[in-house]
């Protein structure tokens, strides 16, 4: 489904997404049977496009532990992550769903930022991990992955019918406490409740900066690993220019231009207060 998704003309791309996955999540369900959970997974917690999977992925290899990056079930039955924060639905009923993932001992997904609690909860022995990148970088990032142009007031129908499965979560923050509509605003919010999620529990948090990770990868991973308690003898310096996810298009687009100036201050006057905790 992946080459045929690629080849499709986007009209066609939704109805594709939307049969590939029916067709693997019964397989998923199958697979689920008889499936044991890990009993103190590693969870790598971030915002989307932070870098997670990358940063997440090169930890696997270098201690070879089975590393699950991003949920399958939940990512497109996205209704999930809303039943679970409203808890009309448990943390064990949503962990039951996803029970392939839940086996690894190393488990990226952006979406349990917001649900450090519950996840603490259930895995009171689990280490948690927060990767954190500049916000101006992060959010031009989420839209250059939906080729969503950063320097609109609004959204255009023809930028909303891009915005698919679990990335709908990212775009409306009602559903955790958020309250900005306009979509700039709405992703700068995001970053500041991910944010605050680290600053009000970071004895208990490793923290990972993006930018600190890109000037020495190995490194970076070598020191998470160590404070891990996980192996870290894998050589991995073959990987260390891997692309983990797609690659935006735009990342090289001056950040001024990208925006345009309204949108620009939008993010940095959301984002200034936890920018200057964070040491950005």
């Amino acid at each position: 489904m992946g080459f045929i998704n690629k080849i499709l003309p986007n009209k066609f791309k939704p109805l594709s997404r939307d049969i590939g996955f029916l067709s693997n999540a019964i397989i998923y369900k199958i697979k689920c049977i008889r499936r044991k959970t890990h009993s103190y997974p590693i969870l790598i917690l971030g915002n989307q496009k932070s870098g997670t999977s990358v940063i997440s992925g090169l930890l696997g290899e270098i201690s070879s532990k089975k590393t699950a990056i991003d949920l399958f079930y939940s990512g497109f039955k996205y209704s999930l992550f809303l039943k679970w924060k409203d808890k009309k639905i448990s943390t064990k009923e949503f962990i039951n769903k996803n029970k392939i993932e839940f086996a690894y001992e190393i488990i990226k997904e952006p979406h349990f930022s917001v649900f450090y609690q519950e996840l603490k909860s259930q895995f009171p022995h689990s280490k948690f991990v927060m990767i954190i990148r500049n916000p101006f970088d992060n959010i031009r990032s989420i839209l250059d992955r939906l080729d969503i142009d950063g320097n609109k007031e609004n959204l255009e129908d023809s930028d909303k019918k891009k915005i698919f499965h679990s990335w709908n979560l990212v775009f409306d923050n009602h559903w955790i406490g958020g309250e900005k509509t306009q979509y700039i605003e709405v992703l700068s919010e995001r970053w500041n409740i991910i944010c605050n999620t680290y600053l009000e529990n970071k004895k208990d948090m490793i923290l990972i900066k993006y930018e600190d990770f890109l000037l020495n990868k190995e490194e970076i991973i070598k020191i998470l690993s160590s404070k891990l308690k996980l192996d870290n003898n894998k050589e991995i310096s073959h990987l260390l220019e891997k692309q983990f996810q797609i690659k935006g298009r735009k990342k090289d687009v001056d950040l001024t231009e990208f925006f345009g100036g309204e949108n620009y201050q939008r993010i940095e006057s959301i984002c200034k207060e936890n920018m200057k905790k964070l040491g950005y």
